[in-house]
């Protein structure tokens, strides 16, 4: 046998055994404890909807599933912790676009790429945004709150669960369209940011419609100014959109995917895709959906990969001309 005889059978020999060993991994998997990560704090709207699903797929694997929380640094760090696992489909992580997407513009030195590092499973959630004040700011719509900042430069305080979140960036859009000059505060989760809007230390925010915000509303300690979507936020009924209000082309929105490590057997991606999609429908899910105002979106891995690869491209002009670079 030639040389390149030998090389082309050594090398048909040692994927083969890959691939066979990738494959009865895929067809015995899983076989112990599913560890489901969560880049944020507990209290917030990815973490709610994770312990959501989490049940509903463990019963359907037959193995636990333990739910992680890992805040820190914009959610840099879970990110990171799944970039690093071994991808054998017992480490999954929840992410939102803030790190999925936007991730990869704003930070100048990440230790993961998304694309590269990240294997999609599928999208779980889309969140449209409202904008949101605290009692003390005093105005009622949209057009008086560009008023009101506009004036008061510097003096209204506003937070995300993050540098470069959707909320983060909704806002200083708006800031950047009218001129105005906000200060940013950023958080380790939505929770702690909606605690803090609530008690008064921010006058300001982006958020979804949750359970917890329009219970505010109700007892007037937040008013909800404007949404900024297509049309009204079912649960916003008299809210106007940012339109309505005179702000034509603005709809920012959040949403939520769940991935694996690279690598990771297609055959347990669609393992698992094929069990949290049949999650989605379950009343404990969709209950955690309305109690969020977020719409329930699921499907292909490749539907997920091709929704990050495109934000990356839509978003990149808008951070460079927001000039929003981190190391």
């Amino acid at each position: 046998m030639g040389k390149i005889a030998r090389t082309v059978s050594l090398w048909l020999i040692g994927n083969g055994a890959s691939l066979l060993c990738g494959l009865a991994l895929a067809q015995n998997y899983p076989v112990k404890p599913i560890q489901w990560i969560i880049p944020f704090a507990p209290g917030g709207g990815l973490d709610l909807l994770t312990r959501a699903y989490s049940p509903r797929v463990s019963k359907a694997l037959g193995q636990p599933i333990v739910p992680q929380n890992r805040p820190a640094n914009a959610g840099i760090i879970g990110a990171e912790a799944l970039a690093k696992a071994a991808p054998d489909g017992y480490t999954i992580l929840t992410a939102g676009n803030s790190i999925l997407t936007l991730g990869k513009l704003i930070y100048a030195k990440l230790s993961f790429d998304s694309e590269r590092d990240f294997a999609p499973i599928t999208q779980i959630a889309e969140s449209p945004l409202a904008l949101w004040i605290h009692e003390s700011v005093p105005v009622t719509s949209v057009q008086g709150f560009i008023a009101y900042a506009r004036a008061n430069p510097g003096k209204i305080n506003y937070g995300a669960p993050g540098i470069g979140h959707p909320f983060h960036l909704a806002m200083e859009v708006l800031n950047q369209r009218n001129g105005l000059t906000m200060t940013f505060i950023p958080y380790k989760g939505s929770g702690p940011v909606m605690q803090d809007i609530m008690g008064g230390q921010l006058q300001a925010m982006f958020s979804s419609a949750t359970a917890q915000m329009l219970s505010q509303v109700k007892v007037g300690k937040l008013r909800v100014l404007g949404a900024a979507t297509q049309k009204r936020i079912p649960s916003l009924p008299n809210t106007p959109t940012f339109a309505e209000a005179g702000i034509p082309d603005f709809q920012p929105s959040a949403w939520m995917g769940v991935v694996a490590p690279a690598g990771t057997p297609r055959e347990i991606v669609m393992r698992l895709n094929r069990e949290i999609v049949e999650a989605s429908a379950s009343r404990e899910v969709t209950d955690m959906y309305e109690q969020l105002s977020m719409l329930a979106v699921t499907g292909t891995p490749e539907h997920l990969g091709g929704k990050i690869k495109k934000e990356i491209a839509d978003f990149a002009p808008l951070v460079k001309a927001l000039a929003i670079k981190l190391d």
